[in-house]
């Protein structure tokens, strides 16, 4: 790194003497206890972290990094752990696992690389890209994924931020090389493993020299709790669940060939359609794939072995489009040949704006994965392979594509060992995992659920919503003159200008200059974060007209100015795009944009969905399960007192207050009715008193009498609850009425707070999981029915536990009781799901 860039970590200074006098000593002592050390020269001990974790996962050993460090956090995999030290008003070490790093971060562990690429370090002096921020690279990242598509995408950004990637490109690539950890710079089987086990520890022999050194708060912590999962004790390490030994040596290379003749494809094509089915892959100009065209596909239906149709290589036609896409039509809607892929949605939204509108979506790779390991979070092809595959290593993208080109000006014999590997690992990974979801007993779920859903998600992108730009651009206008407005009262209020936006300044005019109570401290000195602003509205205006500035700023960037940005030039909509992977739970989740998170407690967010509007002639139809997951919880815990209350079609939330207050249902007030909608809906996913408290603003002691009135009241929810727990601390795992499940491996967990969160995670996960599969059955009902009566309305937009149609206005009758009908059929439980339903010309005007 210092020979790539000279100035890295040259600000450094020299280790204090008196740190590096001890050096020595330590090492005594981890001598002693016999720990072992590995060093190596010219290489950094994160080098040498990263390549003996890669090592260990391979040999099936799950490993912890006891790191403060970011750097690190690349290397978590669900085989890889990182312990991380308190943050400031904690105490605790936190275990963080992949979902650890989203949480914490906003981005998955795989992109922590292209993070630190974009921000710098200047710890280390990496460069990074000057002006862009952690916000920024978040907000790059979360909408484009990764570095190189950042860059591919960079027209669709604004000019000053398309300006600062552009002028830092260089510095941006090579910060990515200085961040990037090396992974076989040593090798964890040139040393007896035996040595890396934590019962191979002694820490008695090392008191002499703790007492020598006067160390006695580490004698004590050995002594005390030898062994122990706390912030002054190791962490045991712990075997990966064991894998089945492969049937046969998957990480071996296949034999790929070139079709560049029409007859040998039509040769071959045959040969698929023969066998009825096939692994597919495109490759395309675009990852967005409403304006991606082909250049090329790859197809196999044995391991091993596949081939590939360049339709462009370095920048030449190869073989004839049209020709190739006739051949490719006929195995697939006329042959009805079964595809199999790694993320099909892709592909066949691909296919279908190609000219081939239908196909058999047979297995999906990328889903199958997600189902065997729901709380992994990463499912891509490269790690996939390299987990399931004898740790087979795939060709990386930018090995054959160049800086700035694209696929098809790369040479053939690059494209080939690429794109046809694509094909050839999805085959493979095809036959693990059937094996792995018979087994495992989800077969059942996956064919009838999931890989249906693919296929309605499609038709679902592929249609769009349409967005009336001019309703955005006169709310626009309006909320331009709030905002003015709302910075002339704060500015009233304070007697002076000042940049809002400065949390330097803000922090001077709340605290300093109005004398408002501090709330929390962090790196920038006292929060003005928004849940600090909430605790102090209540005793000042100006944090309360702050908050307002923000709500209204963030609508603005979020919404009013991006939506319109994102109407496709072709269809004149926007294309939002699901992901059945998003979530551990089975939920689905939106981006590009998300329209699943635009408010829907205010008027603004209203605006908002006003201004999408149904197709001339048609209506927008809502249908929503009315608190379907307090009914998941009813039917579960088959609690008499919370049944009662669905069975007689009677207010959830009055029922609960009569209940916990002992008032007659007539006489409920409407802030006790609020009292009890935050305990139904908080209970469910363990929120604690303190938390209650801080979410009615009550004390600590009512809010405690409140959830424990609530479960006695409703003692089969607290019975049920238990039960969960008790049997996931049994199996390590948790799982929804169709049988997806979850690991939740912390629920052992020595940690309390780690203890806690997978207590919140088992139930959360069974309810809301629950949920998820009866809306998936419900929509696929729905369609299926829809396609039975020949229905022109289309499935526009899920959200939650509401899905969204476009009507045509003579359909609208008969589609109301269709969808009620096969909603409130979806899956029999022991109270009737009810659907509640609107129609409207606007989806704002729906709600």
């Amino acid at each position: 790194r210092h020979e790539l860039y000279t100035p890295y970590k040259a600000n450094r200074d020299a280790a204090p003497e008196d740190l590096h006098s001890q050096v020595p000593r330590i090492q005594e002592i981890l001598e002693a206890a016999n720990i072992p050390r590995i060093g190596l020269d010219g290489w950094e001990a994160d080098d040498v972290i990263a390549s003996l974790t890669t090592c260990a996962s391979k040999l099936g050993v799950h490993s912890v990094m006891v790191t403060g460090d970011k750097d690190l956090l690349q290397l978590v995999t669900p085989e890889i752990s990182a312990l991380r030290p308190p943050r400031k008003g904690e105490k605790q070490y936190r275990m963080v696992g992949p979902d650890g790093v989203l949480e914490d971060f906003g981005i998955r562990a795989d992109q922590i690389i292209d993070y630190l690429s974009l921000i710098g370090d200047s710890s280390d002096n990496v460069p990074g890209v000057a002006g862009i921020g952690p916000k920024g690279a978040l907000k790059l990242l979360q909408e484009f994924g990764d570095l190189d598509t950042i860059y591919a995408h960079v027209d669709q950004l604004s000019a000053g931020v398309a300006k600062k990637l552009v002028e830092s490109k260089e510095m941006a690539f090579l910060s990515r090389t200085l961040v990037t950890l090396k992974h076989d710079v040593v090798d964890i089987t040139d040393f007896h493993t035996d040595r890396f086990r934590m019962d191979s520890v002694d820490w008695e022999k090392a008191i002499p020299l703790f007492e020598k050194a006067q160390a006695k708060s580490l004698i004590t912590a050995i002594g005390a709790k030898p062994n122990r999962r706390t912030a002054t004790t190791p962490v045991e390490i712990s075997p990966m669940p064991e894998k089945k030994v492969p049937s046969q040596d998957w990480s071996r290379k296949g034999t790929y060939h070139a079709i560049t003749s029409v007859g040998e494809l039509d040769r071959l094509l045959r040969e698929m359609a023969q066998g009825g089915r096939m692994a597919f892959d495109f490759e395309t100009t675009s990852v967005d794939e409403m304006i991606a065209r082909p250049v090329g596909f790859s197809f196999t239906n044995r391991p091993f072995e596949a081939w590939y149709v360049p339709l462009v290589a370095e920048g030449k036609q190869v073989v004839p489009e049209a020709e190739a896409k006739a051949l490719l039509r006929r195995c697939i809607m006329e042959d009805r040949t079964e595809i199999v892929g790694q993320n099909l949605k892709y592909d066949f939204k691909v296919l279908s704006r190609w000219g081939i509108p239908e196909a058999v979506l047979h297995f999906d790779t990328m889903i199958a994965s997600w189902l065997l390991d729901a709380a992994s979070g990463i499912y891509n092809m490269d790690y996939l392979a390299e987990r399931y595959l004898s740790g087979y290593q795939t060709v990386k993208y930018e090995e054959v594509v160049a800086k700035g080109d694209s696929f098809g000006d790369v040479p053939l014999d690059d494209a080939l060992r690429y794109a046809a590997e694509d094909s050839d690992i999805t085959w493979r990974l095809y036959e693990v995992f059937s094996q792995e979801l018979e087994e495992r007993g989800m077969k059942k779920l996956f064919e009838t659920v999931e890989m249906p859903l693919v296929r309605i998600l499609c038709d679902m992108e592929l249609t769009g919503i349409r967005l009336e730009r001019s309703k955005l651009e006169t709310f626009d206008t309006e909320v331009v003159d709030r905002i003015a407005t709302i910075e002339r009262e704060i500015y009233g209020e304070v007697g002076h200008e000042f940049n809002i936006n400065s949390t330097k300044q803000l922090q001077e005019v709340l605290f300093q200059e109005r004398g408002l109570p501090t709330v929390k401290k962090n790196k920038t000195g006292f929060s003005t974060a928004t849940d600090t602003l909430e605790q102090l509205a209540s005793l000042d205006i100006v944090p309360r007209l702050i908050l307002q500035n923000r709500g209204l700023v963030k609508l603005k960037n979020t919404y009013i100015d991006t939506l319109p940005t994102m109407i496709h030039a072709e269809t004149g909509r926007v294309h939002t795009s699901y992901t059945q992977t998003g979530t551990a739970t089975g939920r689905l989740s939106s981006r590009n944009p998300n329209l699943q998170n635009i408010p829907i407690r205010n008027d603004d967010g209203r605006r908002i969905r006003d201004a999408f509007v149904p197709g001339e002639g048609n209506l927008f139809l809502s249908a929503d399960y009315s608190q379907i997951e307090l009914v998941v919880l009813a039917h579960l815990a088959d609690d008499p007192g919370l049944k009662e209350a669905f069975l007689h079609g009677e207010d959830i939330h009055t029922h609960t207050a009569a209940m916990i207050f002992n008032v007659h249902p007539d006489l409920v007030m409407s802030e006790q009715r609020r009292i009890a909608k935050t305990i139904n809906f908080g209970v469910m996913y363990g929120m604690s008193a303190f938390r209650l408290s801080n979410e009615l603003q009550i004390s600590r002691k009512d809010a405690q009498t409140f959830i424990d009135n609530y479960f006695t009241r409703f003692a089969g929810v607290s019975a049920f609850m238990q039960r969960v727990r008790e049997e996931a601390e049994k199996t390590g795992k948790v799982a929804t009425i169709l049988g997806r499940e979850r690991a939740v491996p912390e629920i052992s967990s020595r940690n309390k707070m780690e203890k806690a969160g997978a207590d919140r995670i088992v139930v959360n996960t069974v309810i809301q999981g629950s949920a998820a599969d009866i809306m998936k059955m419900a929509m696929i009902n729905v369609v299926g029915a829809m396609k039975a009566q020949k229905m022109q309305s289309k499935l526009l937009l899920q959200v939650h536990d509401e899905l969204i149609f476009e009507v045509p206005n003579k359909e609208v009758t008969t589609m109301q009781l269709l969808v009620k009908r096969e909603m409130e059929q979806a899956y029999q439980l022991s109270i009737p799901l009810r659907v509640s339903m609107e129609v409207g010309t606007s989806w704002g005007e729906m709600h």
